[in-house]
């Protein structure tokens, strides 16, 4: 498999299609409402937390098996189903169309890999393996959750990038500064 390239994507107001709304495609719903999408989920069966969402008008759900005509409209794609099959019936309908999908723990049936997220604002991290050892994905994502800076760090480096903007400090420059001014804070 060639390298992967890492992106970040903003999806706010845009569709991004969920096929199967077990605990997985839930979960994935739930992240995607958060990155702001619009939600689509197709599935004969939907969680209740799916439902809900359905309910408050959230996310759409089409309670049926998945269609190639679901893709229309759609940025992304997400196969979050346990069935090989239907995994690739829906990358070969994305494929078609240029559409990104992700197949949950289906690499052969993917063309987008998701990582293993840290969120510390305002920092996203995003580790991956290219769908091959997701459980060390995640060990090494809670490796460095430990090793994040803590507030006063971030306010610290927050404030110096503010004055150095405004003194023009040269980049060069900047980086030693900041390694001193955080090991002068005192301890919390």
């Amino acid at each position: 498999m060639a390298e992967l390239f890492p992106l970040f994507l903003r999806l706010t107001g845009r569709t991004v299609l969920v096929v199967g709304a077990g605990s997985v495609g839930t979960r994935k719903v739930e992240e995607l409402i958060a990155a702001g999408a619009g939600v689509r989920v197709v599935a004969p069966l939907a969680s209740f937390s799916v439902s809900a969402h359905a309910a408050a008008g959230k996310i759409e759900l089409r309670a049926r098996a998945f269609e190639p005509t679901d893709l229309d409209g759609v940025w992304l794609c997400i196969a979050a189903t346990n069935d090989p099959l239907i995994n690739a019936t829906v990358a070969v309908a994305a494929e078609a169309r240029r559409i990104f999908v992700n197949a949950v723990d289906d690499p052969p049936n993917a063309s987008a890999f998701f990582g293993s997220i840290l969120r510390r604002a305002p920092f996203t991290i995003a580790i991956s393996s290219s769908g091959q050892l997701p459980g060390l994905s995640r060990l090494l994502r809670e490796v460095l959750e430990r090793a994040l800076p803590e507030d006063r760090y971030i306010a610290a480096a927050r404030a110096l990038r503010k004055r150095w903007r405004a003194d023009a400090t040269p980049m060069g420059s900047r980086f030693g500064e900041l390694l001193r001014a955080l090991r002068e804070l005192p301890e919390a």
